[in-house]
């Protein structure tokens, strides 16, 4: 089995996994849901999965794999996914400090990354890829002339690269720009807390002097000033969510579609929400 060959079908089962993937999201959400880490219609981690199920129980000459019945394919499967997903959910975090998928709110899950209902799915997919959807691949490219074969993996490695290396700088991109917009803010919001401090001091002076006691002067001192460190914060924030949105290209702004949340901070995940709000209205008024 040549490696063009797998690559081939990596693309292809990552196709038909992009198509299950957006359809489902699509019918849940009521809208048209564009699924994937990439760009093009694809999710790898299909691909990864299916083409690791059709190697391992249809070519690797390993006891008896290959006459498993339906309950060692799901067991495999089932346990394989958990290492799959959950080995992908981190390193993608490691490496952009955000997440593709959460299943913290799922019954029996780890960490978000895997949970037993998604498991479940992968087990029974197993099933499926062995029985029907490996067999359908094969025999739709066992005909294919090497040459063709080897001229369609370039094309596929091309194109795949090219869509990795554009959805790698978008997060980079990304992530930069929230954790500067986050240090800014901060910074902002520091530098004028001592003014908006004293500006509330004079503001509050009769209310201080008509209490009976110190720590209800001090207690509305602090409740106005956080008020107006909210507002603050809030106008920053806005500004440069703005100039942010401006700047990005549309392959960026389906990257942000993408993501759903970031690990490092809140306010990184408030300024995603708001991205992804700002990316909707956009797409209406268009």
């Amino acid at each position: 089995m040549s490696i063009c060959k797998l690559f081939v079908w990596f693309i292809i089962y990552s196709f038909m996994g992009w198509i299950y993937e957006s359809l489902y999201c699509t019918i849940r959400k009521h809208r048209w849901e564009n699924r994937g880490f990439l760009h093009g219609p694809i999710v790898p981690i299909y691909g990864v999965g299916a083409l690791l199920a059709s190697i391992v129980f249809s070519m690797l000459p390993v006891g008896n794999l290959q006459e498993a019945s339906n309950l060692q394919i799901f067991a495999i499967s089932f346990f394989g996914s958990i290492i799959l997903e959950y080995s992908t959910s981190w390193a993608l975090e490691k490496l952009f400090h955000a997440y593709w998928w959460d299943y913290s709110n799922c019954f029996c899950n780890i960490h978000g990354r895997v949970c037993l209902f998604a498991s479940t799915g992968f087990g029974l997919a197993g099933i499926l890829v062995v029985r029907v959807i490996y067999p359908f691949v094969n025999n739709a490219t066992v005909g294919i002339p090497p040459v063709l074969m080897e001229l369609l993996a370039l094309i596929f490695m091309f194109l795949f690269g090219m869509d990795m290396a554009l959805t790698v700088s978008a997060l980079t991109n990304f992530a930069k720009n929230f954790a500067r917009i986050e240090t800014e803010i901060n910074q902002q919001i520091a530098a004028a807390y001592d003014k908006i401090d004293s500006g509330v001091s004079t503001a509050i002076e009769n209310v201080i002097e008509k209490s009976e006691q110190l720590q209800e002067g001090n207690f509305v001192r602090k409740e106005l000033a956080e008020e107006k460190i909210a507002k603050l914060r809030e106008q920053l924030t806005s500004e440069r969510l703005e100039s942010l949105f401006a700047s990005t290209s549309r392959s960026q702004r389906h990257t942000m579609q993408g993501i759903q949340g970031f690990r490092r901070s809140e306010q990184a995940n408030e300024m995603r929400l708001r991205m992804k709000a700002m990316i909707a209205e956009r797409r209406k008024k268009h």
